[in-house]
Parts: C-alpha cells; structure tokens; sequence
C-alpha cells in the first residue's frame, strides 16, 4: 500500500485519551504532516457518542495539508456507550461503515481493515465483504486488525489480503505474525511499537540502543524507530504521539542514518529478550 518504509501516525489516543480536544489533534496532526507522516491510521470505532465521525475527519482535515496523503481506517467496531465498544463483522455493517468512511474522508479508501477481526462472528463473511468492497473500488485495498496467525490463514483462503495491523512493542510482543505476513507478502503495520502505556520504560528494553542514543544526542525512541526501519522490511510502525515534540522527534526516525553499530544495538536488544528478529 505504502511505496516505501516509514512512520504512521495513529489517530486514536488524539481521540479518546481522557481530557483530548480537537484543538490539539489538529495541531499535532499538522505537525506530523508538515513533518513528512507516511499515512495516517484512524477508524470508524475512534468516536465520541455525539460525533461518530470524528476521527476520520480529523484525518481528512490533516490529508488537506498534502493532498494525496494515504489514510488507512477500520470497519465493524463502533462506539456503543462511554467506556464501551462492539464489534459487527457482518456485510451489512461493512458496507455501511465503509461508505460512511469514504463520506467523510472525501475518497475511496486507501486501505480498509477489518478492526477487531479477533472478535467477528463470522470472518469469512466479513473478508468476502472487504474483498467485494475492494472490487467495486471503495477500498484501493483490504486487511485484518488484531489477527493472529489462524485468522490471517482463514481470511486468505476466502480472499487475498493486502495487510494486517496488529500490536507489535519492542521486547513485549512476538514477531511471528509479522513473519508470517512477511512470508505471505502481507504489509504489516505495527501499532504501540514502544509497548503501550504500560509497558516498561523503552530504554530498559533497548538498553544497547539507548546508550547509542545517550552518546549521540538523541532520543531512544527515534533511534529505535529509525533502526526498526531499518531491519524489518514490510513493516510500518504506527505511534500514537500526541504531543507536537513526540511526533516531530518520531518522523525525524525516517531520515536517522542507520549504522550498523545501530543495527547490531537493536538486533542484540531484541535478541536477549527472546526476539530474534531473524528468526
């Protein structure tokens, strides 16, 4: 989908974190696209109760910036109260959201993923309506959202795929899916790729990497997006910024030369921590 490696911002924390406003997702958006974001990653389910459009309109907003800028978003997870979400995979719903998408994002849809495939009664029926979406030409292309391994194998035998987007922090989660997109010719996006808020602090993960970091005056966050880049082809971090000095300093990742005393510090990270990248 995307003609080359680089760095995707995620709508979804400029939207639904506690205390959010539009006044600062705009803001951090503009800083993102002035700063050279890949794409921007939102979905149907990045909602409020009296708004269910405002995540991809606050994309559409940004993609005015520089036209042409690819925007992927996800269908079949809805907002259904304050702290609640649901999840329909079913044609009917499919449809209907990416319709409502491409309203709102002014277009046929840049990539259209199934958002909680993990969660769908039925995802033969929902990949054939992506599939069908993807003929008529509402959606350039089609994939999965929080996938394991089995059901990126049960939607390719009903259609292909043209990416997944699933979780994947640095020395918390495995790199199996990944490989196996990989290996199918599958774009991966990775969302949380620091670990989520929860995570332990990215430097105790990275250790080798944010002493080069220590040493060149830059943050472990950049040199790890920049090295990630570097080493896992088909793979696109998606970062959930949400503060103009973080989104700057992460896009800055795409132009950080990449040594390879850089490359062994990842590698060597990763692999103490049973992530052979490799592998």
């Amino acid at each position: 989908m995307l003609d080359r490696p680089g760095v995707v911002l995620g709508i979804a924390a400029l939207v639904l974190n506690e205390g959010a406003t539009d006044e600062n997702a705009r803001t951090v958006i503009a800083a993102a696209v002035d700063a050279g974001v890949l794409a921007l990653d939102t979905a149907r389910a990045y909602a409020r109760l009296d708004d269910d459009g405002v995540g991809e309109r606050l994309a559409a907003e940004g993609r005015a910036r520089r036209p042409g800028l690819p925007i992927i978003t996800k269908a079949g997870h809805y907002r259904a109260a304050a702290n609640a979400w649901n999840s329909d995979g079913s044609a009917e719903r499919m449809r209907a959201d990416a319709e409502r998408s491409a309203e709102l994002l002014g277009r046929p849809l840049d990539l259209l993923l199934l958002h909680r495939a993990d969660r769908v009664d039925d995802l033969e029926e929902s990949v054939a309506a992506l599939a069908a979406l993807r003929e008529e030409g509402l959606a350039r292309a089609v994939g999965l959202s929080n996938a394991p391994i089995d059901l990126i194998d049960r939607a390719l035998a009903v259609a292909p795929i043209d990416a997944v987007q699933n979780r994947l922090g640095l020395g918390v989660d495995s790199f199996a899916e990944y490989h196996h997109c990989r290996d199918a010719g599958i774009d991966f996006f990775g969302y949380a790729p620091f670990g989520g808020p929860r995570a332990a602090p990215l430097a105790t993960r990275v250790p080798h990497v944010a002493a080069l970091a220590t040493e060149r005056g830059s943050s472990v966050h950049r040199l790890t997006l920049a090295a990630m880049l570097a080493v896992l082809p088909g793979y696109w971090p998606v970062i959930g910024s949400t503060r103009v000095a973080s989104v700057q300093d992460a896009i800055g990742a795409m132009g950080e030369p990449v040594d390879d005393e850089l490359r062994e510090a990842l590698l060597g990270d990763l692999a103490s921590r049973g992530v052979p990248v490799g592998a």
